[in-house]
């Protein structure tokens, strides 16, 4: 007797494509775009009758039961139908299990996009989206805990003159608290005899309050400011467009003051560290060591916060730590009693790139700012995103994390996101 053939029927697909949509959850979403911003609320907690019979909710519930298996494998909860109705594929074609499969692995997918998301409260004047730069060399995914990158730690160079005959001279040059990374520039605009008028302008573009120099022959003139403060003295009349650039950067400072030539490295950032200027004075001059104090502020104030010997010993290193910034000294021809170098906690440009958030690393990442809204591939250069930043609720199992970040760890950075109105659920 003849072999019957197998019949191909659509019968299967749609049967299963009628039981996902009746599995299928109401979700009531709302998107208002407001001044170039986004605003979702996904609120799946709410049902909308769907009117089925009775019959229709048998069958809704037959295909919960067949997918209760597939349910450790389950990414989101609007997939949970398409698992559903490829179960019951695999059930009733039997002839072709591999098509059922098939189905389930196109139905996989990674978080996307605000996934992590519950609930958003930003409204006019209160966004609760910001757009950011992601710093170079990061991948990071939809959801992933921030933190920004705000400051840094090194030094303001102490720069001579350019652009013209002038030979004045600038010392005693320190930060101030909004003291910012890169250069300023410090330009003759009006030539005075043994003296002039300056302009000064901030990496960020910023004019800052002019200098006028107290006219005098080798007269030095004080500058204070919250960015950078130095001392002008005359010498040969400046003129205009003679200049001074200042940079702000990691460089470590050298030694000022004194015959000593030892030097400072490994400069870092403490959690309490503050922006602005630290310095670290020898106190008292030992056989290559020596006595030393770390002072925050300018030379005209400012509190101790440490004192520390060197290890005696020619060229020996020697590593100072303190809760807000830590360095290593190492000797080398023998300092004397005001010897010092002086320390800049700079401001990043327009607040900062934010990288994964990491509680180990005091330049600002250790606070949580936010998450990302979408996922974020800038290991080859900076690129641009957006984060979540206040007035949310956010779902906790959602959220991407950093490498080998605790649960400990992870309750500090949801009582950093409460502070700012994100509560994690």
């Amino acid at each position: 007797m003849t072999k019957p053939r197998t019949r191909f029927t659509v019968a299967p697909f749609m049967v299963a494509l009628f039981a996902a949509f009746v599995a299928l959850p109401a979700l009531a979403v709302v998107k208002v775009n407001q001044l170039g911003m986004g605003i979702e609320h996904e609120q799946p907690w709410r049902r909308v009758s769907n009117g089925l019979s009775s019959a229709a909710s048998v069958v809704r519930h037959a295909v919960a039961r067949l997918g209760e298996a597939l349910n450790a494998i389950q990414r989101h909860a609007l997939f949970r139908p398409g698992l559903a109705a490829a179960a019951l594929l695999l059930a009733v074609h039997q002839h072709n299990p591999l098509f059922a499969l098939g189905i389930m692995g196109v139905l996989t997918e990674t978080q996307h996009a605000g996934e992590f998301i519950m609930e958003e409260r930003g409204g006019v004047g209160a966004p609760s989206r910001e757009n950011i730069t992601v710093l170079s060399g990061q991948t990071l995914k939809a959801g992933a805990v921030i933190g920004q990158v705000s400051r840094g730690i090194g030094r303001v160079s102490i720069p001579t003159v350019a652009g013209g005959t002038g030979t004045g001279t600038v010392s005693n040059v320190f930060a101030g608290p909004e003291c910012e990374l890169g250069s300023y520039v410090l330009t003759c605009t009006a030539a005075v005899a043994n003296g002039g008028v300056f302009s000064l302008t901030a990496p960020s573009g910023k004019v800052l309050p002019s200098l006028t120099m107290t006219p005098g022959s080798t007269a030095a003139t004080l500058y204070r400011s919250r960015h950078i403060n130095f001392t002008i003295t005359d010498a040969t009349d400046f003129i205009v467009t003679n200049s001074f650039t200042f940079v702000v950067s990691t460089t470590a400072p050298t030694i000022i003051g004194g015959t000593g030539t030892a030097t400072i490295s490994a400069l870092a950032l403490g959690p309490d560290a503050k922006p602005g200027n630290y310095r670290v004075i020898c106190i008292e001059a030992i056989t290559n060591g020596g006595r030393w104090q770390v002072f925050r502020g300018g030379p005209d104030g400012g509190g101790a916060i440490g004192e520390f010997l060197m290890t005696a010993g020619s060229t020996t290193a020697t590593a100072f730590e303190t809760q807000e910034i830590s360095f290593t000294l190492t000797d080398a021809t023998d300092v004397i009693v005001g010897n010092y170098f002086d320390v800049a906690v700079f401001n990043q440009l327009s607040g900062g790139k934010v990288v994964a958030w990491d509680p180990t690393t005091f330049d600002g990442r250790h606070r949580a700012e936010g998450a990302l809204y979408d996922n974020v591939d800038a290991a080859s250069g900076d690129l641009a995103g957006v984060i979540v930043t206040r007035d949310a609720a956010f779902i906790k199992a959602s959220l991407q994390w950093g490498t080998a970040i605790t649960a400990a760890q992870k309750e500090s950075a949801y009582l950093d996101l409460a502070k700012r109105g994100i509560v994690c659920r």
